[in-house]
């Protein structure tokens, strides 16, 4: 499998972290340098993310580092890839033969297909069994990239989205409901994020009163430029969101 785990170079106690996991279940992956947009020079970093953005240098950073493992697989012959952040920790479910058939999965169309590698509230539909009792869900949102895979159409057209940076790398409802990725997940947690107080976080965000407001127009930039038939899919994907908010739970 082609697995990629984002890491600043210079954290060693995050890049041990990560190596030990995936040491415990024999499995091979490589670090990605993360781009650190925190050590970036203001004029730099303007031309990174959109005009008056309301994201944090490190959030523009772990944009960017995604974007770029991104851009790193569509030059590949790969199909699919699973990426992971460096401060994640392996569940008891964890196992690679359901990787494989999540791998399978998203390269039997060129469907944009993006699987978290976790439980969610907003699960929908069952899809069909991964193995090991782990079983995989459509969602209509999702949080974190903490662990995920993704194939090509996917990853394309979240790079396209994201460049520039608009909003956060894990948006994912926004590039569902711009039909840019069909989101899934799974009934089982396989990669969650280590506890803080272990491994603190890298990534800040900028709590201004503006926040949402900013991030609603970052959307509608995009949503503007959709047609017609691709407005509708938004509109109706965003209104089944919303029917099913009372109903959201991680009881599967």
């Amino acid at each position: 499998m082609n697995i990629v785990v984002i890491s600043d170079k210079n954290n060693e106690a995050r890049r041990q972290n990560a190596t030990q996991e995936f040491k415990k279940h024999n499995v091979e992956f490589r670090f990605f340098d993360a781009v650190m947009a925190n050590r970036m020079s203001k004029e730099e970093l303007d031309t990174k993310a959109i005009k008056d953005t309301f994201l944090s240098p490190s959030e523009i950073g772990c944009a960017l580092s995604h974007c770029g493992v991104y851009d790193e697989f569509l030059n590949s012959d790969e199909k699919s890839i699973m990426i992971c952040e460096d401060d994640i920790y392996f569940t008891e479910d964890f196992n690679y033969d359901s990787l494989l058939q999540i791998k399978e999965f998203l390269e039997e169309t060129d469907e944009p297909r993006l699987v978290v590698l976790q439980k969610s509230i907003y699960h929908n539909k069952h899809i069909r069994s991964v193995g090991n009792n782990v079983n995989l869900y459509s969602t209509r949102n999702a949080f974190c990239t903490h662990g995920y895979m993704i194939n090509r159409a996917g990853a394309e057209n979240i790079k396209n989205l994201q460049t520039p940076v608009k909003f956060e790398i894990d948006a994912f409802k926004f590039y569902y409901w711009l039909n840019a990725c069909k989101l899934y997940c799974l009934d089982k947690d396989l990669i969650l994020q280590i506890s803080e107080e272990i491994v603190p976080s890298t990534v800040e965000k900028l709590w201004k009163a503006d926040r949402k407001s900013k991030k609603d127009a970052s959307y509608k930039l995009i949503y503007n430029q959709l047609s017609l038939k691709g407005k509708l899919i938004s509109q109706y994907r965003r209104l089944d969101k919303a029917i099913h908010k009372p109903f959201e739970s991680l009881d599967y």
